[in-house]
This record gives C-alpha cells, sequence and structure tokens, in this order.
C-alpha cells in the first residue's frame, strides 16, 4: 500500500513539473518594440548597426561598458548579457537630471517590468528585463550629439548601475 502511494505523488509530481515545463509560454506585447526588438535574430541586423555588448558579472551593480560611444543618427544596437545573480535592464534616458525621476517612478512599476509608463517622455530607449542567465537586445536610433545616461531601473538599482552613451557627430 505504502508503495502505491509513493508512486502515485511521484507519478503526479513528475506529471505537474512536465506541464511546467513544457507550457511555460510568455505572451509577447506587440507594441512593445524592446520586447520585439529582443526576440529579433542577429541576421535581421542591418549592415549599417553598431552592435555593443554589455554585461553584468556576480552580484556587481556595474555594467561592463560605462561609456558607449556612437555617431548620431547611427543604429545602435545594444546586447546585454546578464551573467549575474539577480535581475537587471537598460534604460537609455535623456539628460542626467532624469536619472532620479525615472528610477523613483520604477519603483512603483513592477508590474511593467521596472519600466515606468508615465516617465516615458524622459526615456530613449530600453531593454526588457534581463533575468539572470538572459540575454536581451534592443535597437534605436542614436539621438543628436550629447551625454545619453542609461542606468537599470530594477530595484533601486539605478542608484549604483550607470552607464552613458555618447552621441557624437
Amino acid at each position: 500500500m505504502q508503495k502505491i502511494i509513493i508512486s502515485s505523488f511521484s507519478f503526479l509530481l513528475l506529471s505537474f513539473f512536465l506541464f511546467k515545463t513544457f507550457t511555460n509560454i510568455e505572451k509577447v506585447n506587440v507594441n512593445d518594440k524592446a520586447i520585439l526588438n529582443n526576440i529579433s535574430f542577429n541576421a535581421n541586423i542591418p549592415a549599417d548597426t553598431t552592435v555593443v555588448e554589455i554585461k553584468t558579472e556576480g552580484i556587481e551593480l556595474s555594467y561592463s561598458v560605462p561609456e558607449i560611444k556612437a555617431k548620431a543618427g547611427d543604429i545602435l544596437r545594444i546586447q546585454y548579457i546578464n551573467e549575474s545573480d539577480m535581475n537587471h535592464n537598460i534604460v537609455l534616458v535623456k539628460r542626467e537630471e532624469d536619472i532620479r525621476p525615472v528610477g523613483v517612478a520604477a519603483l512603483q512599476a513592477i508590474a511593467n517590468d521596472w519600466i515606468p509608463e508615465k516617465e516615458m517622455d524622459r526615456i530613449i530607449a530600453y531593454s526588457a528585463l534581463a533575468h539572470a542567465g538572459d540575454t536581451v537586445s534592443f535597437s534605436f536610433k542614436v539621438p543628436p550629439p550629447g551625454i545619453y545616461p542609461y542606468i537599470c531601473t530594477y530595484s533601486a538599482h539605478w542608484t549604483q548601475m550607470q552607464g552613458r552613451l555618447i552621441s557624437a557627430e
């Protein structure tokens, strides 16, 4: 009798595991350009696109590339590799003064993967949320010449996790 109960429990546990493993299908919002860019393949990248790879490793709250230099008007594709134990993202803002409002508003945007919709006028581009071990990418047109900060808006990481895009002619 005990063997039957244990076997039945094992079967149920295995069934649940297989169900969860093979039915984990994510919904994609077709209006979210960051997510759509994220699921495109490298073969679809135009030849004139500049690709920059940025990583985060371990428990460090920093990007491997703290400064990106690009030509205004070019297409820039950022491939973000999250080798950290935490979730992260990359949010490019318009001005230094936008870091705090976007970062603080992100604390109220958990349901939107830490992207604050009410501050979109301060945001140029952003990545999807990268969970530990994920690689995400997004593309955008480099803005006019200037310095544009990028931050991680996940869980107040913006206070330490920052970089900057330098756009030049």
